[in-house]
């Protein structure tokens, strides 16, 4: 059993997992937009150089939006992994902050290729959960700061005590 590959940047090397066949190189500049919020992609990525900023739309009313940044992302992580679940939209637009070299993987033949090499798949499948579920605690940890502040902020906190 080979247990070399990890995650995706791992299986980059693979010699069954071809570039132009599986994935493709995309060279981006600076403030460039991979993906918008709200699009449908068919493609999970992984940063092969460069820094890329997650956003996400805040519309503070019908005329004003502010697109706070998220997170980044650097150099081997991987995003847009949700494609490879489901055909719903990106819920973050993802834009470089510097010249980037990404991968850009073919979700659907990535599915075809774990299946036929389920060890692979498990450890893949493993990393994601890995990396997503520091993630997720992350969020629920801010949405609920938000929550709280907004509580503060319009003096409801003051009718719950």
């Amino acid at each position: 059993m080979d247990t070399r590959y990890h995650s995706l940047k791992d299986l980059l090397e693979h010699p069954g997992f071809r570039e132009g066949e599986h994935w493709r190189r995309w060279s981006l500049g600076a403030h460039q937009i991979v993906f918008k919020e709200g699009e449908r992609g068919s493609e999970i990525y992984v940063v092969l150089s460069g820094t890329l900023m997650v956003c996400t739309d805040v519309a503070l009313d019908a005329a004003h939006h502010l697109q706070p940044g998220i997170c980044e992302l650097f150099d081997g992580e991987e995003f847009a992994q949700s494609c490879f679940f489901d055909d719903k939209p990106h819920c973050a637009t993802v834009k470089t902050l510097t010249p980037c070299e990404l991968a850009a993987i073919d979700a659907a033949r990535l599915k075809d290729f774990l299946d036929q090499r389920p060890e692979i798949g498990y450890r893949i499948l493993s990393h994601w959960i890995e990396h997503l579920i520091p993630r997720l605690r992350q969020s629920n940890k801010r949405i609920s700061s938000l929550f709280g502040w907004g509580l503060k902020a319009h003096k409801i906190d003051a009718d719950l005590q």
